[in-house]
């Protein structure tokens, strides 16, 4: 719950006498977390004793629990029993709770009202709110809101909120994870973070988040940007313009409302009609299409028109958008039931948007961060069941253990409105997207994934992981007439990076009816195993 050591030393003796007064609260009797918060038990000192009693701490360096997610209170409380988390104050409070105590008292403190820090500087070019907001991507620095949400309110269970914590708690817990003597976060993801900032940056980083609002609507200041307003290219590559340097009138007007569209593609009010599953063009194109090696829009534009075999045809960027609708948005499945047509004002706001991020590049050529770096050929053929484990190490902390991606605070399944989009499923791409082959999928997590850390996985990982990740059921190809074995043959062709029509855990993917079947049968949200029966 807290780490910070900074407490009176006559505190710590009251504390050191209360945890010795009895035996360890392990008793099976039932406390209320309400109880436990604010009397305490048998040799555990109240928490309302350092916390207060609604729970919001104090700026001397107890941080505020009310509203948390019960899922992150409890492992932190597991982590300081353990040994895992070190705080000399907090370890033997953790190691005399049984485990369902801590999740009572962790239950108690998530239901309580968070604390408010008021509002932040709407200052769009602060140094704290750059980085909270847009990040820091030239150095692969996701923005806290990327993981903490919107409003940075939080996203459970696993990502607490950070708008309204006290500045020196945030503080302390950065520069802990920072020097290595907080260790506890998921994939070391904490830890990279820290280390990319100075002493400075998380200072002002910390007094920003700390003047959130963290209840309410969440300020407009407060929300990403569809582009940040320094420079933000990986070094060595085309820096696009900013969107903070947009001019008023017409044009900017409309290649903002592109932008926001392709950060929220599902949601938007333009495109919402149009989505039929949880994904946004973000998800695939990082930094609001403006990441080198991630398929930018500025690389991207000056490519067409040109051929594409997928349709055996000259495309326009609207027709190439037009099918991402298709496959990637998954139309068919939208309040439309299909894509939106390429003269329609949602498809030139998008292009207004691409077309202005390639202001100043050359047009007819490739740039270097076009598309996903192609990985060679695997030494080992990918195995979904070595990319099952893959998954439960990297990837589960933000899509789920189920795949089935994470919802922002306050939506609950079925939903559009996703934190972290399902990655295989009835929201997730369909079986004509191109990420569902699995030399794609590959090529984008190796140069993406994960967030913060991307390169960090072998070249065998990554293809392993896109093997376990498409070799779970999905929406239809949109281009399937009725006949399974003819929508291979003309679309499927490559087998040994394509599951479609493979039988994997019982599951025909692919076939009519093997969807609603997966979705019957995992109603529970369990992961199946990974394991290919049949090809």
């Amino acid at each position: 719950m807290k780490t910070t050591t900074r407490f009176p030393s006559t505190f710590r003796a009251l504390l050191a006498v209360a945890a010795l007064a009895g035996p360890p609260c392990t008793a099976t009797a039932a406390v209320s977390g309400e109880t436990l918060a604010n009397q305490g038990a048998p040799g555990v000192a109240p928490c309302a004793s350092c916390h207060g009693p609604d729970g919001h701490g104090n700026a001397a360096g107890f941080p505020s629990l009310a509203g948390l997610p019960a899922g992150y209170l409890a492992k932190q409380m597991h982590d300081l029993a353990d040994g895992q988390r070190r705080n000399p104050i907090m370890m033997p409070i953790a190691k005399g709770l049984s485990d369902a105590r801590i999740q009572a008292v962790a239950a108690y403190y998530a239901g309580l009202p968070p604390r408010d820090g008021g509002a932040a500087s709407g200052d769009h070019r602060s140094a704290g709110r750059e980085l909270a907001v847009n990040g820091r991507w030239a150095d692969q620095l996701p923005a806290c809101v990327a993981c903490h949400g919107a409003g940075a309110r939080g996203v459970a269970p696993h990502f607490p909120g950070l708008a309204g914590q006290h500045a020196g708690y945030l503080e302390s817990q950065l520069q802990a994870w920072k020097n290595g003597t907080r260790d506890n976060d998921a994939d070391g993801l904490m830890k990279r973070v820290a280390e990319q900032l100075s002493d400075e940056e998380i200072k002002a980083v910390s007094a920003w988040l700390a003047a959130l609002p963290a209840r309410g609507q969440v300020p407009d200041t407060t929300r990403p940007d569809p582009a940040p307003a320094r420079a933000d290219a990986v070094q060595g590559h085309f820096q696009p313009p900013l969107l903070a340097d947009l001019p008023d009138g017409p044009d900017g007007e409309v290649i903002r409302r592109g932008a926001a569209i392709f950060s929220a593609t599902p949601t938007h009010a333009d495109s919402a009609p149009f989505v039929g599953n949880g994904q946004a063009c973000v998800n695939c194109h990082l930094n609001s299409g403006r990441q080198a090696d991630s398929a930018p829009m500025w690389a991207a534009w000056g490519l067409y028109p040109k051929y594409r075999s997928k349709n055996d045809r000259i495309n326009t960027m609207a027709d190439r958008i037009v099918g991402c609708f298709t496959y990637s948005e998954n139309a068919q499945g939208s309040a439309k039931g299909v894509a939106p047509a390429p003269d329609s004002d949602l498809v030139t706001a998008l292009q207004a948007y691409m077309h202005w991020q390639a202001s100043g590049a050359p047009s007819g050529r490739t740039l270097d961060g076009q598309g996903y770096p192609a990985l060679a050929a695997p030494s080992q053929a990918p195995s979904p069941e070595r990319g099952a484990a893959l998954f439960a190490a990297h990837c589960a902390l933000c899509h789920g253990d189920d795949g089935q991606g994470t919802a922002r605070p306050g939506t609950d399944r079925p939903t559009k409105d996703y934190e972290f989009p399902p990655l295989w499923g009835p929201h997730a791409y369909n079986w004509g997207a191109g990420m569902h082959r699995v030399n794609t999928g590959a090529d984008f997590i190796k140069a993406n994934m994960p967030l913060g850390r991307p390169g960090s996985l072998t070249d065998q990982q990554a293809w392993d992981l896109s093997a376990y990740i498409n070799s779970h059921p999905r929406p239809q190809d949109p281009r399937f007439d009725g006949d399974l074995e003819a929508t291979i043959k003309a679309f499927h062709g490559n087998r040994d990076r394509d599951y479609y029509g493979k039988t994997v855990n019982g599951y025909k993917l692919g076939a009519p009816g093997t969807l609603e079947q997966w979705e019957k049968d995992h109603d529970g949200g369990a992961r199946p195993r990974a394991n290919v029966d049949a090809q």
